[in-house]
């Protein structure tokens, strides 16, 4: 399966955004914590753009569009 695009700069840098995806449907996160993990995954020097609003705006679709995923109450 192809790694969706989310903005990064890079392959690796969409399949590492990819994981913080996954956790999030799995873990059923809320967002603030996906956007902590955004952040964490920013200060590696490789992947800066992670905490772009291009970036965010994309996992938060992502996540939007996932089934039960909104409903379930863990975007706020």
């Amino acid at each position: 399966m192809k790694t969706p695009y989310y903005g990064m700069f890079s392959n690796r840098g969409n399949a590492k955004v990819q994981k913080v995806v996954d956790a999030a449907r799995s873990e059923r996160m809320k967002w603030r914590d996906v956007e902590l993990m955004l952040y964490e995954l920013s200060k590696d020097r490789k992947y800066p753009e992670a905490w772009d609003t291009a970036v965010r705006d994309a996992v938060y679709i992502e996540l939007m569009e996932t089934n039960g995923y909104a409903l379930s109450g863990r975007i706020l």
